[in-house]
């Protein structure tokens, strides 16, 4: 894309825990995007109830300490990875706000061949997801997050009106508008958070889109296949029911 095309005031918002071994990986991630991006750009690092030095060496790290303007961080108490985002989103200011995660399977320069895709700029009232199992994507080092997350999403195909084929893919972009809506009133805070959020946006009639991207796992996954598979189906079940019965939709996106 050319730098002159980007136009629109972005938001990244990363949730971290325990991610001191990955965090120059983070950094370059971001040091790389933040070359080319020529919008207005903040960083929200949520810090989860890290155990380990995340929080202090996010905030010694020399880009965060070169770029006070681009660059927030924020810690709280542990919530899960829905909690974290929860928190992030909340305090974003961009127009956009894009969802990431901090090992940076996808790195935020796939949202720059995203918008070339599709003209330029994002349409208000849409939400675009990344999809693994989209026919365009690049995967490599299928491992046990991919797993589960086929298997989840069949699940949720299953038990759920969602017919998205990936709806665990943390890189997301949503209108702050969107996402701020549907964040806070979040309920599940741990990894299916995705299905309540996608469930809900789509009962306030969003689009939703599934779009291409290069995804590669990362050692040192925190899923452990059948602890947190049992959690999450039944964080699912519980999410399905709730929503169903309790959500009033309510858009507030322009079209």
């Amino acid at each position: 894309m050319n730098k002159s095309e980007t136009h629109i005031s972005l938001s990244l918002v990363i949730p971290c825990y325990n991610e001191a071994s990955r965090l120059e990986i983070m950094f370059g991630g971001i040091k790389t995007f933040m070359e080319k991006w020529q919008g207005p750009l903040e960083v929200v690092i949520v810090n989860d109830g890290s155990k380990d030095d995340t929080g202090s060496l996010v905030a010694s790290h020399p880009l965060f300490c070169q770029h006070p303007d681009v660059f927030k961080l924020i810690s709280q108490e542990n919530t899960g990875k829905g909690g974290a985002l929860k928190c992030g989103v909340a305090t974003a200011k961009g127009d956009y706000i894009l969802t990431l995660d901090a090992d940076m399977a996808s790195p935020p320069d796939e949202l720059l061949t995203w918008l070339i895709t599709i003209g330029g700029r994002p349409e208000k009232g849409t939400i675009y997801i990344g999809s693994r199992e989209h026919q365009e994507s690049v995967i490599t080092k299928k491992g046990n997050r991919k797993f589960i997350g086929n298997v989840f999403n069949l699940l949720t195909r299953i038990f759920s009106p969602l017919h998205i084929r990936d709806t665990q893919c943390g890189f997301k972009l949503y209108p702050a508008v969107v996402a701020q809506h549907l964040f806070a009133g979040l309920k599940t805070m741990g990894w299916a958070h995705d299905v309540e959020i996608l469930y809900k946006a789509q009962l306030d009639k969003c689009e939703i889109i599934e779009m291409p991207l290069n995804w590669h796992a990362v050692e040192g996954s925190k899923i452990v296949v059948l602890r947190d598979g049992i959690k999450m189906f039944l964080e699912l079940i519980s999410i399905v029911v709730r929503t169903r019965f309790t959500y009033k939709p309510s858009p507030v996106a322009p079209k």
